[in-house]
């Protein structure tokens, strides 16, 4: 590649881009690839030269969300013009804005060229010298040298305002503005000892930043629940180890009720650095007891049964805190190894709400669903007799919790069944079918709708 000398703009350009300003971080981000961003700064304002600047700010920020304001109330700060500029320099940037005008070229071999820039396209320059007409090829042999960065170009994105002041002062803005490319989820690891009865959780949060921008040592809060966004009109043209490590005594994380939605609040400042992942824990390391759940649903799976983990989010177990929705992965120990069973996906999950992970499907246990009867007893109403039969090759006997599911546009009643069942709501009910070891089972129920 080709590379460009700034020596004149370098020396002036860049302290001025710095501007001395301590720069404060505090970062709020969302689930749905949003973040609000609120920087401190101490700056110099002169009603001589009232322009201000400001760079470090992140690439995809949404101008229109830019807010800026001193911490003092006593002054007389006025903001009269905001402009967000982002038409961020490169070589080829720079190099067509320096078209028609005079450039230096050196050669592999140490040779000045120097003329106007006529075109460039394709990987080639015109070059036009006192003598003739040159075409170059661009290559990292050939170097290019200009005088300054062309007008229009900045390095970093930058926010610029014309301000009014009545005179000379130094004092604390607060800037704050949304910005895109920003995200969080989080991640959860269970293992479960040789019993299933009992499981090691930790929790891990993973933020994403793409936003163009790095935030140094930032004071950082994460919002779980859905944000509701205006649209825009269309313009057209892990490991054990992991588990281990999360170990601590104070959750690094504080949680609380904030609006409709829950914040969690980093105990200590973080950088964010700017296209990096981090991974912090969310919580210690717990152990919870957990119950291991066969479920049939023929809505979700018509001749297999489910495999499910659950455990209640309460004090008791060593949770209670509002959980975020994210990945839950789950190991099981065999021996001294630890290895993975299977995953599941979260919603966010209050306070002693039951969580109930789906693991996989049981290998040695099979059931068959059919519709054995069918009647209109008159116009409106209408009977089916329905028989679902398990058959369990395991070694031990289990339980089945089945879950049946009626047209929420119709009345029902089960009129008969061979098993007791529990209506959940207005659409579902539950039976409860044990299954012996190499035996058969099948539930039988009658249902009567009408209309």
């Amino acid at each position: 590649m080709r590379r460009i000398l700034f020596w004149t703009w370098c020396l002036t350009a860049i302290p001025a881009l710095l501007g001395g300003q301590t720069v404060k971080n505090f970062v709020t981000i969302y689930n749905n690839n949003l973040a609000l961003v609120r920087q401190v700064r101490e700056v110099s304002l002169d009603p001589a030269t009232p322009v201000l600047t400001m760079t470090d700010v992140a690439e995809k920020l949404i101008p229109t969300s830019v807010l800026l304001k001193p911490l003092s109330g006593k002054v007389a700060f006025q903001v009269l013009e905001q402009n967000f500029e982002y038409d961020l320099a490169s070589a080829e940037k720079i190099l067509q804005k320096y078209i028609d005008h005079p450039v230096k070229l050196t050669t592999a071999d140490g040779n000045l060229i120097e003329g106007t820039l006529l075109s460039l396209s394709g990987g080639q320059l015109v070059l036009q010298t006192r003598s003739e007409l040159k075409i170059l090829r661009l290559s990292d042999n050939l170097q290019i040298s200009v005088q300054e960065l062309p007008e229009g170009l900045r390095t970093r994105p930058t926010l610029i305002w014309l301000y009014s002041i009545p005179k000379k002062k130094t004092l604390p803005v607060e800037l704050s503005y949304l910005t895109e490319g920003m995200s969080w989820h989080a991640e959860y690891i269970g293992v479960l000892n040789a019993s299933e009865t009992r499981m090691e959780t930790a929790a891990w949060v993973s933020i994403e930043n793409r936003s163009g921008a790095t935030f140094h040592d930032a004071q950082i809060k994460l919002v779980a629940g859905e944000i509701h966004r205006a649209r825009q009109r269309p313009i057209v043209p892990y490991t054990e180890r992991a588990v281990v490590s999360a170990r601590q005594q104070e959750a690094p994380f504080k949680e609380k009720a904030f609006f409709e939605y829950h914040l969690y609040t980093l105990q200590r400042p973080s950088t964010l650095g700017n296209r990096q992942i981090k991974q912090i824990s969310l919580f210690p390391t717990t152990t919870v007891s957990v119950q291991k759940v066969y479920l049939y649903d023929a809505r979700r799976e018509r001749e297999r049964v489910l495999v499910n983990v659950e455990f209640k989010n309460d004090r008791a177990s060593g949770l209670g805190m509002p959980l975020p929705e994210g990945v839950f992965r789950l190991y099981k120990r065999d021996g001294e190894a630890v290895e993975f069973i299977g995953e599941d996906w979260i919603d966010h999950t209050p306070r002693n709400e039951t969580l109930s992970l789906t693991v996989g499907k049981a290998f040695d246990v099979v059931a068959q669903r059919q519709v054995v009867a069918q009647s209109r007893p008159s116009k409106r109403a209408e009977e089916q007799t329905i028989e679902i039969e398990f058959r369990n090759t395991k070694k031990e006997a289990i339980e089945i919790l089945v879950r049946e599911h009626f047209p929420p546009y119709r009345s029902w009643e089960i009129k008969e069944s061979n098993l007791p069942f529990k209506k959940r709501s207005a659409t579902e009910v539950e039976f409860r079918v044990p299954v012996g070891i190499e035996q058969t089972n099948t539930l039988r129920y009658r249902v009567l709708y009408w209309w």
